[in-house]
């Protein structure tokens, strides 16, 4: 196991770690068991007292190029505080990046974060983003 995104043996299960950690932005990492050995899941999070726009966008690649994967953005809004996806094995690479997202100025989205890593060594866990701070 490991603590490293890139690595092929996968995110040790327990392991916790912050994506960003500042004013408005504290988004914290969780690996845990997924559902299903096969499936690499991820799940996105937001405390009780937030209710604006957040979002979760999956990408796979091959190599430096990342496309995102269609009707796998997950978003919390208003009272939906938790929202989650799943990739199959057929589904995964080697190459995946997560970006995250928050409501913005008029509307707009800002961005919030961008993590890479080896999605086809996530398989057997759940990927929790939880956004503890907006």
């Amino acid at each position: 196991m490991s603590t490293d995104p890139w690595s092929s043996e996968g995110l040790d299960i327990g392991l916790v770690a912050m994506v960003r950690d500042e004013p408005g932005y504290r988004i914290q990492l969780q690996v845990a068991p997924a559902g299903d050995p096969e499936n690499t899941e991820f799940r996105l999070e937001v405390a009780d007292r937030i209710t604006w726009w957040k979002a979760l966008v999956p990408f796979l690649g091959w190599g430096w190029w990342m496309i995102p994967i269609d009707g796998s953005r997950i978003e919390t809004r208003d009272d939906v505080k938790g929202a989650e996806g799943f990739f199959q094995p057929h589904q995964l690479t080697a190459w995946g990046r997560f970006e995250l997202w928050k409501a913005g100025f008029l509307g707009l989205g800002a961005f919030a974060a961008r993590w890479d890593y080896n999605p086809w060594a996530q398989r057997g866990r759940k990927l929790v983003f939880r956004w503890l701070e907006d």
